[in-house]
Protein backbone atom coordinates (compact mmCIF):
# COMPACT_ATOMS: atom_id res chain seq x y z
CA UNK A 1 0.00 0.00 0.00
CA UNK A 2 1.41 3.53 -0.55
CA UNK A 3 0.27 5.77 0.95
CA UNK A 4 1.38 9.99 1.53
CA UNK A 5 0.57 10.52 5.28
CA UNK A 6 1.61 12.12 8.41
CA UNK A 7 1.75 10.21 11.71
CA UNK A 8 1.89 11.30 15.24
CA UNK A 9 2.44 8.45 17.95
CA UNK A 10 4.04 8.04 21.50
CA UNK A 11 6.63 5.39 22.04
CA UNK A 12 8.23 5.36 25.00
CA UNK A 13 6.59 8.09 26.61
CA UNK A 14 8.24 10.59 23.82
CA UNK A 15 6.15 11.64 21.13
CA UNK A 16 6.93 11.50 17.47
CA UNK A 17 5.97 12.91 13.96
CA UNK A 18 6.71 10.79 10.71
CA UNK A 19 5.56 11.99 7.13
CA UNK A 20 5.55 9.13 4.60
CA UNK A 21 5.59 10.19 1.00
CA UNK A 22 3.71 8.27 -1.41
CA UNK A 23 6.58 6.34 -3.04
CA UNK A 24 7.70 4.47 0.14
CA UNK A 25 5.94 1.32 0.46
CA UNK A 26 4.72 0.28 4.05
CA UNK A 27 2.29 -1.40 5.47
CA UNK A 28 -1.32 -0.15 5.96
CA UNK A 29 -0.71 1.07 9.90
CA UNK A 30 1.81 0.54 12.40
CA UNK A 31 2.21 -2.78 13.35
CA UNK A 32 0.51 -4.22 16.81
CA UNK A 33 2.00 -3.54 19.83
CA UNK A 34 3.28 -7.06 21.26
CA UNK A 35 4.99 -7.18 17.76
CA UNK A 36 6.84 -3.88 18.86
CA UNK A 37 7.77 -5.16 21.80
CA UNK A 38 8.42 -8.84 20.70
CA UNK A 39 10.83 -7.16 18.15
CA UNK A 40 12.56 -4.69 21.12
CA UNK A 41 13.45 -8.09 23.39
CA UNK A 42 14.29 -9.63 20.24
CA UNK A 43 17.15 -7.30 19.19
CA UNK A 44 18.39 -6.90 22.95
CA UNK A 45 18.93 -10.41 23.26
CA UNK A 46 20.66 -10.35 19.59
CA UNK A 47 23.06 -7.68 20.61
CA UNK A 48 23.91 -8.82 24.09
CA UNK A 49 24.90 -12.11 22.36
CA UNK A 50 26.61 -11.19 20.29
CA UNK A 51 28.32 -8.23 22.18
CA UNK A 52 29.20 -11.58 24.96
CA UNK A 53 30.83 -13.37 22.26
CA UNK A 54 32.60 -10.91 20.22
CA UNK A 55 31.00 -10.73 17.05
CA UNK A 56 30.03 -7.87 15.00
CA UNK A 57 27.24 -6.93 13.41
CA UNK A 58 25.06 -4.21 12.16
CA UNK A 59 21.32 -3.83 11.48
CA UNK A 60 20.31 -3.68 8.00
CA UNK A 61 17.46 -3.07 5.65
CA UNK A 62 13.70 -2.16 7.47
CA UNK A 63 15.42 -2.44 10.80
CA UNK A 64 17.83 0.26 10.23
CA UNK A 65 15.14 2.47 8.51
CA UNK A 66 13.73 2.01 12.18
CA UNK A 67 17.14 3.57 13.72
CA UNK A 68 17.11 6.22 11.20
CA UNK A 69 13.37 7.35 11.89
CA UNK A 70 12.35 6.39 14.92
CA UNK A 71 15.81 5.72 16.98
CA UNK A 72 14.43 3.01 17.74
CA UNK A 73 11.78 0.05 16.39
CA UNK A 74 10.64 0.27 12.86
CA UNK A 75 6.66 1.04 13.52
CA UNK A 76 5.83 -0.14 10.10
CA UNK A 77 7.07 -2.96 9.37
CA UNK A 78 8.13 -6.38 11.19
CA UNK A 79 10.91 -7.86 9.81
CA UNK A 80 14.25 -7.41 11.85
CA UNK A 81 17.36 -7.39 9.72
CA UNK A 82 20.86 -7.58 10.72
CA UNK A 83 24.42 -8.21 8.29
CA UNK A 84 27.59 -9.47 9.48
CA UNK A 85 30.68 -11.09 8.20
CA UNK A 86 30.55 -14.35 6.74
CA UNK A 87 33.46 -15.05 8.71
CA UNK A 88 31.04 -15.18 11.96
CA UNK A 89 29.23 -18.41 10.08
CA UNK A 90 31.19 -20.47 12.29
CA UNK A 91 31.25 -19.22 15.43
CA UNK A 92 27.74 -18.80 15.06
CA UNK A 93 27.45 -22.41 14.97
CA UNK A 94 29.86 -22.94 18.27
CA UNK A 95 27.47 -21.35 20.23
CA UNK A 96 23.92 -23.01 18.86
CA UNK A 97 23.42 -24.72 21.77
CA UNK A 98 23.46 -21.65 24.28
CA UNK A 99 20.81 -20.19 22.20
CA UNK A 100 18.26 -23.08 22.01
CA UNK A 101 18.90 -23.33 25.78
CA UNK A 102 18.04 -19.82 25.78
CA UNK A 103 14.98 -21.05 23.98
CA UNK A 104 15.62 -19.57 20.62
CA UNK A 105 15.50 -21.63 17.29
CA UNK A 106 18.26 -21.49 14.62
CA UNK A 107 18.55 -21.88 11.18
CA UNK A 108 21.47 -22.00 8.68
CA UNK A 109 21.18 -21.55 5.24
CA UNK A 110 24.08 -20.76 2.63
CA UNK A 111 23.16 -17.20 2.60
CA UNK A 112 21.45 -16.23 6.23
CA UNK A 113 20.78 -17.49 9.57
CA UNK A 114 17.57 -16.81 11.39
CA UNK A 115 16.82 -17.02 14.51
CA UNK A 116 13.44 -17.05 16.07
CA UNK A 117 11.25 -17.85 19.19
CA UNK A 118 7.71 -17.13 20.36
CA UNK A 119 6.53 -14.23 22.53
CA UNK A 120 3.14 -13.82 24.40
CA UNK A 121 2.77 -17.41 23.52
CA UNK A 122 1.87 -16.92 20.34
CA UNK A 123 4.03 -14.14 18.65
CA UNK A 124 6.61 -15.54 16.67
CA UNK A 125 9.49 -13.19 16.59
CA UNK A 126 12.59 -13.73 14.03
CA UNK A 127 15.74 -12.01 13.01
CA UNK A 128 17.50 -12.81 9.71
CA UNK A 129 21.66 -12.28 9.67
CA UNK A 130 22.40 -11.79 6.15
CA UNK A 131 26.63 -12.98 5.28
CA UNK A 132 28.51 -10.30 3.87
CA UNK A 133 30.89 -11.49 1.74
CA UNK A 134 34.16 -10.34 1.11
CA UNK A 135 32.68 -8.00 -2.04
CA UNK A 136 30.61 -6.68 0.70
CA UNK A 137 27.64 -8.00 -0.91
CA UNK A 138 24.53 -10.20 0.78
CA UNK A 139 21.39 -12.29 -0.14
CA UNK A 140 18.32 -10.99 1.55
CA UNK A 141 15.71 -14.01 2.32
CA UNK A 142 13.90 -12.53 -0.20
CA UNK A 143 16.49 -13.08 -3.32
CA UNK A 144 17.07 -9.47 -3.33
CA UNK A 145 21.07 -8.95 -3.98
CA UNK A 146 22.25 -5.62 -1.77
CA UNK A 147 26.30 -4.31 -2.51
CA UNK A 148 27.90 -2.19 -0.03
CA UNK A 149 31.28 -0.38 0.13
CA UNK A 150 34.24 -1.55 3.17
CA UNK A 151 33.53 2.19 4.35
CA UNK A 152 29.86 2.16 4.24
CA UNK A 153 29.78 -0.66 6.39
CA UNK A 154 32.99 -0.18 9.00
CA UNK A 155 34.02 0.90 11.35
CA UNK A 156 30.47 -0.31 12.80
CA UNK A 157 29.47 1.88 15.69
CA UNK A 158 26.80 1.92 18.33
CA UNK A 159 23.77 3.87 18.95
CA UNK A 160 20.09 4.52 20.82
CA UNK A 161 18.03 1.95 20.53
CA UNK A 162 14.87 2.62 22.43
CA UNK A 163 16.67 2.50 25.67
CA UNK A 164 19.49 0.54 24.99
CA UNK A 165 22.28 0.93 22.39
CA UNK A 166 22.65 -1.80 19.12
CA UNK A 167 25.38 -1.56 16.09
CA UNK A 168 24.84 0.15 12.49
CA UNK A 169 27.04 0.77 9.59
CA UNK A 170 29.17 3.67 9.84
CA UNK A 171 27.20 5.16 6.76
CA UNK A 172 23.54 4.77 7.96
CA UNK A 173 22.23 6.93 5.02
CA UNK A 174 24.47 5.21 2.49
CA UNK A 175 23.59 1.88 3.39
CA UNK A 176 19.78 2.74 3.35
CA UNK A 177 20.19 3.58 -0.65
CA UNK A 178 21.92 0.78 -1.05
CA UNK A 179 18.94 -1.08 -0.15
CA UNK A 180 16.79 1.33 -2.36
CA UNK A 181 15.22 3.54 0.09
CA UNK A 182 15.20 6.92 -1.29
CA UNK A 183 15.63 9.45 2.11
CA UNK A 184 14.66 12.22 0.47
CA UNK A 185 10.77 11.35 0.50
CA UNK A 186 11.23 10.64 4.61
CA UNK A 187 10.75 13.54 6.78
CA UNK A 188 10.38 13.31 10.30
CA UNK A 189 10.84 15.45 13.10
CA UNK A 190 11.45 14.26 17.62
CA UNK A 191 9.75 15.38 20.30
CA UNK A 192 6.04 16.91 19.71
CA UNK A 193 7.43 20.52 20.83
CA UNK A 194 8.45 21.54 17.30
CA UNK A 195 4.64 22.23 17.25
CA UNK A 196 3.70 21.26 13.96
CA UNK A 197 -0.02 20.31 13.28
CA UNK A 198 -1.01 16.70 14.09
CA UNK A 199 -3.04 15.70 11.59
CA UNK A 200 -3.61 11.97 12.69
CA UNK A 201 -2.44 10.60 16.64
CA UNK A 202 -1.54 6.98 16.37
CA UNK A 203 -0.54 6.32 19.83
CA UNK A 204 0.57 2.99 21.18
CA UNK A 205 -1.40 1.59 23.89
CA UNK A 206 -1.08 0.07 25.91
CA UNK A 207 2.63 1.58 26.13
CA UNK A 208 5.54 -1.24 25.64
CA UNK A 209 6.08 -0.59 29.65
CA UNK A 210 2.63 -1.83 30.57
CA UNK A 211 3.03 -4.60 28.26
CA UNK A 212 5.70 -5.91 29.71
CA UNK A 213 4.55 -5.28 33.37
CA UNK A 214 1.14 -7.49 32.40
CA UNK A 215 2.71 -10.35 30.97
CA UNK A 216 6.11 -10.54 33.05
CA UNK A 217 5.59 -14.15 33.56
CA UNK A 218 5.55 -14.91 29.59
CA UNK A 219 9.18 -12.91 29.69
CA UNK A 220 11.08 -14.69 32.53
CA UNK A 221 12.29 -17.16 30.23
CA UNK A 222 13.49 -14.36 27.71
CA UNK A 223 14.97 -11.90 30.47
CA UNK A 224 17.41 -14.16 31.75
CA UNK A 225 19.76 -14.90 28.69
CA UNK A 226 19.88 -10.55 28.36
CA UNK A 227 21.60 -10.52 31.89
CA UNK A 228 25.33 -11.76 30.92
CA UNK A 229 27.63 -11.73 33.64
Amino acid sequence: MFINDKYNYTLNGIEHEIILHHNIKIDQKPIHEKILVSNKYMMKYVNDLFDYHSIEYCVTKHTLLGVYIFHGINLFHPMLEICLSSNYYHKIQKIQEEIQKDGFNIEFTEQYIVLSTIFFDKIKTSVYLYLLDDSFVYHTFDKKTITHSFYDIYPIKKTNFEEFQISVPNKIEKVLESCDFQLEYICFTKNKKDKKTMIEEVEIRPTIQSIVRENISSFISVIKPFLFV
